[in-house]
């Protein structure tokens, strides 16, 4: 079985709506996974095509629940937290484990969240409007753990406030008639999400064949700065440029962090002689303490010892 379906994927959008046309949906804080479903067989393929079948050995029950059905569906991979939310972390660690044990298992049971399904016994429901494959859904897939269907609400402005409050990582909202346009960002999905900000100290900069490339971040716990992640997205060519020329003449011998990260596979650091301050939007951390999608909007003058956890 190699149908390699590349999932379709929402825009951004500013603000959460409701509209007569379209439903909306918990943002699910995982994996995606696309399941090839075929008799006995199933194949797991990431958003970049990468086989995860021996990773998540008990998303095999598709083939029993399914009851025979070729299908291709698309959900996402979750692993719950101890209040029954999405937890990034945990997923995480599933998938990075390679070596599938009993305990593990145990420990961070994965559950398939479906939301989607693309090709049925050979039929392309790519050009079916979403409504048609919902129902199409509902009746090939009784829901049995680990396998839940995705639930659609109708209103998205209290579902985004549910979110908010349970520190969710946002919604998606679907229009009743699009279509799946595989491989793409389409504004018949759009994901409104919870992003958070922090001021923090940047303590480095990493160098990629001499330029500026990105900003090693960190926040005070006491007298110790802690390493917190590096953030790339928000510079302008212009902060690049000033970065650089401060790399070249206020380097510091050594690193400000605590925990002092790595630079990477070819880069290099230079740890800055006078730490700056930025503002930094991320969506959450992760289970080792580093931001999650860190974006840069700004650099301020706040004294760097105050930029301390929350």
């Amino acid at each position: 079985m190699n149908t390699k379906f590349s999932p379709m994927e929402p825009v951004s959008w500013p603000a959460p709506f409701n509209d007569p046309g379209f439903v909306h949906q918990l943002k699910w804080d995982g994996i995606r996974i696309i399941a090839e479903v075929r008799g006995d067989e199933v194949v797991l393929r990431t958003r970049r095509g990468g086989v995860r079948t021996e990773t998540y050995p008990e998303l095999r029950v598709l083939s029993r629940i399914l009851k025979g059905e070729a299908a291709v569906l698309d959900g996402e991979a979750v692993v719950l937290d101890e209040e029954g939310c999405p937890s990034f972390g945990r997923i995480l660690r599933r998938d990075q484990t390679r070596r599938v044990t009993a305990a593990l298992r145990r420990d961070l049971p994965v559950q398939y969240v479906v939301f989607d399904v693309l090709l049925l016994d050979g039929e392309s429901l790519l050009d079916r409007p979403f409504t048609e494959r919902q129902e199409i859904l509902a009746g090939i897939l009784p829901e049995e753990a680990p396998v839940a269907i995705c639930r659609s609400l109708p209103d998205g402005v209290e579902l985004f406030k549910a979110t908010g409050r349970l520190g969710l990582e946002g919604i998606v909202s679907k229009e009743l008639a699009g279509r799946y346009h595989p491989g793409r960002k389409h504004p018949t999905w759009r994901k409104v999400k919870h992003f958070r900000r922090l001021e923090a100290v940047v303590g480095g900069v990493v160098l990629k064949r001499g330029r500026a490339n990105a900003l090693l971040l960190g926040l005070y716990s006491g007298r110790n700065l802690v390493y917190i992640g590096r953030a790339a997205t928000g510079l302008s060519e212009r902060d690049l440029t000033v970065l650089t020329g401060m790399a070249r003449t206020h380097a510091a011998g050594r690193s400000p962090f605590k925990n002092t990260p790595a630079a990477g596979r070819g880069l290099e650091v230079a740890w800055l002689e006078t730490p700056l301050t930025a503002r930094v939007r991320f969506i959450g951390w992760t289970d080792q303490g580093r931001l999650r999608n860190p974006v840069l909007e700004g650099f301020n003058d706040q004294a760097a010892g105050d930029c301390v956890f929350p």
